[in-house]
């Protein structure tokens, strides 16, 4: 600041007061408002580009950005304001522009051939279509267009219908794993006859080994035996069976559609899992290993196709044995707390630990009072003062 001008402000200072004594010159210069125009018009006087293409440019990082020379609309209102004084040199400028790009589209559309008149569309017939080409929507659905699901539509939660469940599909690939046959194949069918099932549920199954599935099961006669074998030989490729065996399932059959003649209709297979049966026989399959990646993918496949029921992937890869099966069941089949409490208090990991204690209720002052046995105390001094009843 020049001595004059600090001169007669110091002056003013003087003649205002003391509070200014503290503020020096260059502060109160800064301090006053200016106008947003003026200051606008200072910055641009210097470069005629406008802010947006600045703009335009540093995003870029070139001085010949791509795309229109200005596409956010011309001009500011401030800047149009301040050049329409000189707006006669612009004119000018502006016309010869004019007159050669008038020029340029002139050449270029003497270049380009004439195209047809567009005419708009009244309806969809005729226009081409994004996707398939051969107007699929007109195709008649094929075999490979039908889902059915391997699951059943019902969800199984009595833990006697899903022990069934088990048994039936642990008997059925013994029988697959003992004839070399597909494990998965069992899905095929979906849901036994009522003498075929009870055949099954007769079986017991006892393993020597945790692995050995092929020799785990124990049919409780002969005739049961052959006649399993003959119908599961006709799952996953049919093959010759032996005359004494297809009799035998004959025989075996007919006895137990004798004993049967109280089912109505055939829907009752359907309106009664497992043809009314409510246990397992037998408690045997519950120690048969899972190890085996395939046999563990195929009786889970098989025990959700029968009982509806979910396993999760974390489940899935912790599972190693059926009894483990059942258990995550019966897990899932019990009711679920509906506080957080309630949860915390049934997790038996907690409640060994020395330093976490879980409580159902809120806890007071007079709980821990009452805990460490300082609530008679504290009653009865209140008695005695006639503070309390």
């Amino acid at each position: 600041m020049r001595t004059s001008l600090r001169q007669v402000n110091l002056d003013v200072i003087r003649l205002q007061g003391s509070r200014f004594l503290y503020v020096c010159s260059v502060c109160r210069q800064e301090a006053r408002p200016r106008p947003f125009v003026a200051r606008q018009f200072l910055r641009n006087a210097s470069d005629a580009t406008p802010i947006t293409e600045r703009v335009r440019r540093k995003l870029w990082g070139t001085d010949n950005p791509p795309g229109l020379k200005d596409p956010y609309g011309g001009e500011g209102v401030f800047e149009k304001k301040f050049k329409r004084g000189q707006s006669a040199p612009q004119e000018d400028e502006s016309a010869e522009v004019t007159r050669a790009a008038g020029t340029e589209n002139a050449v270029v559309e003497d270049a380009l051939p004439e195209e047809t008149p567009y005419e708009p569309a009244t309806t969809w017939e005729g226009l081409q279509r994004v996707g398939h080409l051969g107007r699929w929507s007109d195709l008649p659905p094929s075999e490979a267009d039908a889902y059915n699901s391997f699951s059943s539509n019902r969800r199984l939660t009595k833990l006697g219908h899903v022990s069934l469940a088990a048994h039936q599909t642990a008997v059925e690939l013994c029988l697959m794993h003992l004839l070399k046959k597909p494990l998965t194949s069992i899905c095929d069918v979906a849901e036994h006859e009522k003498p075929v099932f009870k055949l099954i549920w007769n079986c017991k199954i006892q393993p020597k080994s945790n692995t050995e599935w092929d020799s785990a099961l124990v049919y409780p006669d002969k005739e049961t035996e052959d006649a399993l074998i003959y119908i599961f030989e006709q799952i996953g490729g049919a093959q010759q069976a032996a005359p004494e065996a297809n009799a035998a399932a004959e025989d075996a059959e007919a006895a137990e559609l004798e004993d049967t003649q109280d089912r109505d209709s055939a829907q009752e297979p359907r309106s009664i899992p497992f043809f009314g049966y409510k246990y397992a026989k037998d408690r045997g399959f519950l120690a048969l290993s899972l190890n085996d990646p395939v046999t563990k993918f195929a009786f889970l496949k098989r025990f959700s196709q029968l009982t509806g029921q979910y396993f999760p992937d974390p489940i899935l890869h912790s599972i190693s044995s059926v009894g483990q099966v059942i258990d995550h069941i019966k897990t899932e089949l019990k009711p679920k707390p509906k506080k957080l409490a309630d949860h915390l208090v049934g997790d038996d990991s907690l409640q060994s630990l020395p330093n976490v204690k879980v409580f159902v209720k809120k806890q007071k002052p007079w709980h821990k009072d009452e805990e460490l046995g300082r609530k008679k105390l504290i009653d009865a001094e209140l008695r005695e003062r006639g503070l309390v009843e």
